[in-house]
Parts: C-alpha cells; sequence; structure tokens
C-alpha cells in the first residue's frame, strides 16, 4: 500500500455506519458517501501487505507430506492441497494427495494408507478430528504429526485442536474467520443503502464456519436499520438434495428478503441454480465465501451472487508447509498460527482474471522460500 492510499480497518467501518444511522434525517449524498467508504474497505485486502514470518526456517531435505482433503469435487478443499504441492515442489518434497471423499471412513482410510507409506507428515484440509480418532490414535503410535488447515481451530481463531481424547492436531492453519464475517455483512449493509433485508443460512458442522458467523452477526448488529433472519441451519448432506427447494421456499413466503448469506461457496452455488431456476434472481443477491472460481463467475455474469469472501487457500497451503518446517526444526510456530492468512470481498468492481481464484499480490511465495533456503 503507497502512503496516498486509505487505510481501512473494521474499527473505521463501524464508525461510518453509525454516523450514517445517528441521524435519520441525513442526506442522500452523504450516505452515497458512507457507502462508497464501506465497500472500499470490504473490496481492501486484510492484511493489506504481507504479514506472514520474517525468521527463517531452514526447510529439511527429503520429506514425504501426505495430504488428506476433505472431499476433492470441492474447490476449497483441493486449493490448500495444491499450495502444499507447489511448495513442496520447490523444496525438493513428495507429496502425494488423497481424496477424502467427504466420509469419515474414507478420510481414516486415506490416512492410514498414508502411515503405511511411511510418510513424515500428515496434513489434513477442512477435516474435524473428532470424525478420524482411529487414523489418529494409529499416527500417534507412528510418530507421524498430524496438521490441519482450514478448520477454524487455532490462533487466531478459539483454539480446540484435540477431539474429547486427547487426540488432535499440532496445528491449524487458518484465516480469522470472524473479521471476514464482519466485512461480508458491511458489504451487505453498505451495499443496501442501509436497508438490507437478510436470510442467514448456516452450518454448524464446520467450526470455521461458526467463527464466520459470528463476524457477520457482529457486521448485521451495527446496522439497526436493516432486518436479519434468524440463522437457518442445514447440513452438508442437505445440500445436494434439499437446499436449493429450502431456499426457494423461504423467498416465497418471505418476499421482503433482499439479500442471502450463503455461508460458503458449495451450498451458495446450489442456491444460486434453484433461484435462478425459480425465476427469482432479479429479487435478491447473495454472498457467499471461499472464493470458490464457480461463485466468483456467477458474480461476472451477474447470476444471483453479488459477493464473495475469498481466502487464499493457495497461501493456506504454503503457510501450512512453513509452520510444518518450523515444527520439524522444533522452532517456534509462527503467531497467529493462521500466519495473517489474506482475505477480501471480491464483487464486481475487483475480480481476479477468469479461470483462476483470487491470490493475495504480495509476492509471499518468494518471501516463503527466501525463508526455507
Amino acid at each position: 500500500m503507497t502512503g496516498g492510499e486509505r487505510k481501512f480497518g473494521v474499527t473505521g467501518t463501524e464508525a461510518l455506519i453509525a454516523a450514517v444511522l445517528a441521524t435519520g434525517a441525513i442526506a442522500a449524498s452523504s450516505v452515497a458517501m458512507a457507502q462508497d467508504d464501506i465497500l472500499a474497505a470490504a473490496r481492501t485486502m486484510t492484511p493489506p501487505e504481507y504479514a506472514g514470518p520474517t525468521e527463517p526456517a531452514k526447510a529439511p531435505a527429503g520429506i514425504k507430506i501426505a495430504v488428506v482433503t476433505c472431499a476433492s469435487i470441492l474447490h476449497g478443499c483441493v486449493s490448500p492441497a495444491d499450495g502444499i504441492t507447489h511448495a513442496g515442489e520447490k523444496l525438493g518434497w513428495s507429496v502425494k494427495v488423497y481424496d477424502g471423499g467427504g466420509q469419515p471412513n474414507k478420510q481414516n482410510a486415506a490416512i492410514l494408507d498414508a502411515i503405511s507409506s511411511g510418510v513424515d507428515v500428515i496434513a489434513t484440509i477442512a477435516i474435524d478430528p473428532n470424525l478420524i480418532q482411529l487414523s489418529l490414535a494409529k499416527a500417534k503410535e507412528a510418530g507421524i504429526p498430524v496438521i490441519a488447515g482450514s478448520n477454524g481451530i487455532d490462533t487466531p481463531n478459539p483454539v480446540n485442536l484435540s477431539a474429547p481424547n486427547g487426540l488432535g492436531f499440532e496445528f491449524d492453519v487458518s484465516p480469522d474467520y470472524i473479521t471476514p464475517g464482519e466485512h461480508m455483512a458491511q458489504w451487505i449493509v453498505a451495499d443496501s443503502k442501509f436497508k438490507a433485508n437478510v436470510a442467514l443460512f448456516s452450518d454448524k458442522e464446520f467450526p470455521s464456519i461458526m467463527a464466520q458467523e459470528v463476524g457477520i452477526l457482529k457486521g448485521f448488529s451495527q446496522c439497526s436499520t436493516c432486518t436479519v433472519s434468524p440463522q437457518i441451519y442445514f447440513t452438508a448432506t442437505q445440500i445436494a438434495t434439499q437446499l436449493g427447494q429450502m431456499t426457494v421456499d423461504y423467498l416465497r413466503t418471505h418476499p421482503e428478503v433482499d439479500y442471502i448469506y450463503g455461508a460458503f461457496d458449495p451450498p451458495a452455488a446450489v442456491q444460486v441454480a434453484a433461484i435462478a431456476q425459480a425465476g427469482m434472481a432479479s429479487r435478491v443477491k447473495l454472498v457467499g465465501a471461499l472464493g470458490n472460481q464457480q461463485n466468483v463467475d456467477f458474480i461476472r455474469q451477474g447470476r444471483v451472487q453479488a459477493a464473495d469472501g475469498a481466502y487464499d487457500n493457495e497461501y493456506m497451503g504454503w503457510a501450512m508447509v512453513d509452520q510444518t518446517i518450523r515444527m520439524l526444526n522444533k522452532q517456534p510456530l509462527f503467531e497467529p498460527h493462521g500466519e495473517n492468512l489474506p482475505f477480501v470481498v471480491l464483487d464486481k468492481t475487483n475480480l481476479p482474471a477468469p479461470g483462476s481464484d483470487w491470490q493475495a499480490p504480495t509476492g509471499y511465495q518468494e518471501k516463503f522460500l527466501a525463508l526455507w533456503r
């Protein structure tokens, strides 16, 4: 960020919202100015520049790492694995990616296979430790550390790395999910000119989504002229079969709703398709999170989805490798363990090039490599 640019933060945005709502008869021009500033704050990458580790950590040679995705049909599960693969290639490491298939039995089987193959480290992406206790116990017996990404159960989020019997992960690399939640809510507040009527969909199964929900609710709490529904919870098993109809039915019985918070991109994509098929595309704007290419294309096409809280999941993979190196070297882990993973709210003004994920333009790959050599 250059000296002439403005640096936005959540605190400043809250003040702007409060200023707009403080006077009922505030001029339309003032609303427009505040709206522009709040939208600009949401569209600004956080942190605004590289804020990862600076302490060198020489990478050990010849490391074999297995990566188990939550489900490889979900782009958000695959992107961090790609980041680990790309970083591993630069280090000469052996990286093998397993598809967890979205099912605990497949995730356990993948981890057990990785243990049998003699890997040095096992990395999991968005997998609840409570669901893989069998394989975590076997990894512990074999002396193989298991790490995590995208769970939201370690700093800067509330720390809950262990399952009830004490078997869990060494660390979890995730963004600060609460702050992006605030930014997404503030984008909706500003885009609606402080009049949003929001249907709030969410999923209790994922700690990351629940942390993000905290931020969403905090962001909406700043707008006394907005209306937000009670949480409408769905489960992962309902996404493909029931969520679309649930969404359409809710909109039919609540015609005043003009915004939908879709929690994260895979269910949001189902909602987009159902809303369009029901002929309601012009009625509502949907906001999702993750930054999946399909959802970004919905924004590009003007198809129901209007914004997305995008995380740099490639960075997540590189940060997982960085923390792994520090762990293997018995160096202190970088704090927070999420390594200040960048995020931004994407809308039609700041989309990445077609066919590409959003990535923070900080040159972090070379910065990491310089620390590891």
